[in-house]
């Protein structure tokens, strides 16, 4: 928790005290007057729908001792109480950042582990917190708090308790991930892979590559780079790197490896790891997919460069920490299963999904939704994920959008009967096609954020409800 007085703050934030006694100590940060507890800090930030100055009379009556704001309205001196303090800034998106910086330094004395990439980012950071967990006390990025506000209040959570702390940083164009490095200042960097996550912002994915190599740039020289070494990106990236290397993977010489990899339907993955000592440990996880053994891998890296002994960080995966809408399998209407991965996508985690859903028993239905932010690139990449349907023995294929029609031209063009494509532009109308379905049947949903690919298991299970 964040503890500091009024002259600590303003010195960190740059800023003008207008009220005020500078011993007050403060115990708490909050960027939202609905979540204020008596003794915070309220920072007034200004989004494109809101504007914190407009709540600044509000946290005071809830009993904040001190406010960061660009502007007071005149209402304000009034509802002043005690010991509550007025900080004036210039810019307090920039304030807050600078509070985390602060913080982080102060505060944690062990490493930061910052985790990027185009795909399985947020299951690579957990998977991280949960190895690191199994011998240091951790503090990781909760939700979707890896952007310019969502970051710096994750550092200001750190506890002197905390011995490592990671972080997840997102990144929609160039200068953000070493805006975000700045911030947080990570002294391990770990890439996922890199792919067409993006492309419409960034134009190319060497534009993407260039991006997320930002945060190899930002590493100290005592720091390590933690890489997909079979992401022909990321090697490309290692030489942005003034520190050293550690590479992750399955087909390439790496330094932690994966070898012997078996499926095993419902119960998961096992696969033995190799270290660089080559010490082999076997290892399995509750869930299927090529791409959680190298979210694995990753996490693994990360253990063994801070020290940490293979038989205990395997402790880590005992429970494998899923968030809501990413890699879930749960019982769905009439004894069907649903593998509901809809949080996201973009070809690369499209493209694992359906490896997934290959290695299934039963018959196999995808409904796939528009893949956003791919540019130029939008229609060849939707056919090009078509093909691939194609050739995963999918019973029938759902889509839902004008991009995800695509899907649904390459798949017929690869030769995928039309009798099991259904082209949908609504929710419910694609939940219709999943009425006549039941047990041996496992319909996986995904598609990017924005077209909600939940709300059609929704509508199928009030169906069923009903």
């Amino acid at each position: 928790m964040f503890i500091a007085t009024v002259g600590e703050i303003c010195n960190a934030v740059k800023g003008c005290l207008v009220e005020g006694i500078e011993s007050t100590k403060v115990t708490g940060v909050s960027t939202d007057s609905r979540n204020i507890k008596p003794g915070m800090l309220f920072i007034a930030l200004k989004g494109e729908r809101f504007d914190g100055h407009d709540f600044i009379a509000d946290a005071l009556k809830s009993g904040v001792v001190a406010v960061i704001a660009e502007y007071f309205p005149d209402n304000v001196k009034k509802t002043i109480e005690g010991n509550q303090s007025l900080i004036k800034v210039k810019d307090t998106l920039f304030a807050l950042q600078n509070l985390a910086t602060y913080h982080r330094k102060k505060i944690l004395q062990g490493p930061l582990v910052a985790v990027t990439g185009s795909s399985g980012k947020t299951s690579t950071k957990n998977l991280v917190a949960s190895v690191l967990s199994t011998n240091f006390k951790v503090l990781k990025t909760t939700g979707n708090h890896n952007n310019e506000i969502g970051l710096p209040l994750t550092l200001l959570n750190l506890t002197p308790e905390h011995q490592v702390a990671v972080v997840e940083m997102a990144m929609r164009g160039p200068g953000q991930i070493a805006a975000l490095a700045e911030i947080a200042e990570p002294n391990v960097g770990v890439i996922t892979n890199i792919g067409t996550s993006h492309l419409e912002l960034l134009g190319s994915i060497n534009n993407i590559a260039s991006a997320k190599g930002e945060l190899l740039t930002s590493l100290p020289p005592e720091g390590v780079a933690i890489l997909n070494g079979d992401d022909q990106w990321c090697r490309r990236l290692a030489n942005k790197c003034g520190c050293r290397v550690l590479y992750y993977g399955v087909k390439n010489p790496a330094d932690v490896s994966a070898k012997d990899i078996k499926y095993l339907d419902w119960e998961g993955t096992e696969f033995k790891v190799v270290f660089p000592d080559e010490e082999e440990v076997k290892i399995k996880i509750p869930v299927l997919g090529l791409h959680n053994v190298y979210n694995s891998l990753a996490a693994l890296t990360v253990g063994y460069h801070l020290g940490l002994k293979p038989k205990n960080m395997i402790k880590g995966f005992t429970e494998w920490p899923v968030e809501g809408m990413r890699q879930e399998l749960k019982v769905g209407p009439k004894g069907s299963m649903v593998f509901n991965d809809a949080y996201n996508a973009n070809p690369e985690s499209m493209k694992a999904a359906l490896k997934v859903l290959e290695t299934l028993p039963g018959r196999k239905i995808a409904v796939l939704g528009d893949m956003r932010e791919l540019g130029h690139e939008a229609v060849n990449l939707h056919k090009e994920l078509g093909r691939v349907v194609a050739k995963a023995g999918i019973y029938r294929l759902i889509t839902v959008g004008k991009l995800a029609k695509k899907i649904a031209t390459g798949a017929m063009e690869a030769g995928m009967s039309p009798k099991q494509i259904f082209i949908c532009f609504a929710h419910r109308e694609a939940a219709k096609y999943l009425k006549d379905l039941g047990k041996g049947d496992i319909v996986l949903f995904k598609g990017s954020r924005l077209i909600g690919m939940e709300k059609v298991l929704k509508a199928w299970e009030e169906m069923f409800n009903g």
